[in-house]
């Protein structure tokens, strides 16, 4: 009877140490809004189960986050004090078989002591036709000097049928295809950044991300829509291009938040549900005459499919009873008139009330707010 006793004391032992342990090694509950907007994205069409990361090194709290003096709207940071590196992030082939290099471009605060920075990830603009990493590089810098860390990132474009100043002569597959290869771009880009969190001192819980134009369309499918959407669209588009997530069993990530410019489109919004809508900041024409602002053809090309622009897709939110910031200018024409630190500052302040738990629907016209409703 003494044995088995000293059995059953060892044994419960174990079981507390476990447990504690195991408590040390989940992600810590920090303010109200995390049920709200702390959506894991994993692989799209599977369960969001995180896959694990060493989380030793991330301290930073919501709370923190938001009682600091960084990431808000002050420039805390010089040039000279950004860090800035150059780099390649994945070897892939193009819509016509080449093997193309995508790089990257990382910037953050140099020498800095906080380990686990919050991290945004910028794709640029161009109907996935131009463009470069270099024209989303000034948001970046603009973030690196609130304290962010950040990398814009170059990925595929070029599709069968479409050429620069001119996108319409070709078909809604081909379109669907180069939505496709942005969203598999984006999963590598961000695989890889989270398995290099430690070197790039960023946090894998706390990951943002934005997109101008075309870019915010990558951005929008691969926050909305996994294989079988893009199946029932263009059936054989993954036999054709392989996995949407071609390396799943990486490093896992959260998204926080999506940031737009320069227009918005989503093909439906009604892809966006209650269980994976994400805080969102739109800045849209209403007369945009290449991506809808309400709903239309994509780069109104008659034979092109239909999307959603930041007005359906914030109305979208607003039903869901989620946060967004709607800044709209009531003009025609697809470029915007904000300047680049005005538009970084509402991202940064958008971000930092997430942080606080403040969840606010804003829609600004112009430069004047016109609703500002704080959401139970």
């Amino acid at each position: 009877m003494v044995q088995k006793k000293w059995t059953n004391i060892f044994i419960l032992l174990l079981a507390v140490l476990f447990s504690s342990c195991h408590s040390e090694l989940r992600p810590k509950e920090t303010d109200k809004e995390t049920e709200v907007v702390d959506s894991l994205i994993a692989e799209p069409g599977s369960d969001t189960t995180f896959i694990p990361i060493d989380t030793s090194i991330i301290r930073n709290t919501d709370s923190t986050l938001f009682h600091s003096i960084r990431f808000d709207e002050s420039n805390i940071y010089t040039e000279s004090q950004i860090h800035v590196e150059n780099g390649q992030y994945w070897r892939a082939n193009d819509y016509i078989g080449r093997p193309i290099d995508l790089g990257y471009t990382f910037q953050a605060p140099a020498n800095d002591t906080m380990k686990a920075r919050p991290f945004v990830i910028l794709l640029h603009e161009g109907a996935f036709l131009f463009g470069s990493r270099k024209n989303e590089e000034g948001k970046a810098r603009l973030l690196a000097r609130k304290g962010y860390a950040t990398a814009t990132i170059d990925y595929r474009i070029g599709f069968n049928g479409g050429r620069e100043g001119f996108a319409c002569e070709s078909n809604s597959r081909e379109l669907y295809q180069a939505i496709y290869r942005g969203v598999q771009d984006i999963y590598v880009a961000l695989r890889y950044f989270m398995d290099n969190s430690v070197k790039f001192g960023i946090d894998p819980r706390n990951v943002v991300i934005g997109g101008s134009s075309a870019g915010g369309i990558a951005a929008s499918a691969f926050l909305y829509m996994d294989e079988a959407d893009f199946e029932k669209l263009s059936p054989g588009i993954v036999k054709t291009l392989g996995r949407l997530d071609t390396y799943p069993n990486h490093t896992g990530f959260k998204i926080r938040a999506l940031l737009t410019s320069l227009g918005f489109a989503i093909i439906q919004s009604d892809y966006i549900t209650s269980n994976n809508a994400i805080p969102t900041v739109f800045f849209q024409r209403t007369g945009d005459d290449v991506l809808a602002y309400e709903k239309g053809k994509l780069f109104f090309c008659n034979d092109y499919f239909f999307t959603e622009g930041a007005k359906n897709t914030s109305t979208r939110l607003e039903t869901l009873h989620k946060p967004y910031e709607l800044n709209y200018e009531p003009k025609a024409g697809h470029q915007l008139s904000y300047n680049e630190d005005y538009v970084v500052n509402r991202y940064a302040k958008f971000v930092n009330r997430i942080w606080g738990g403040d969840r606010r629907q804003i829609v600004n016209e112009n430069y004047n707010n016109i609703r500002n409703k704080i959401l139970n």
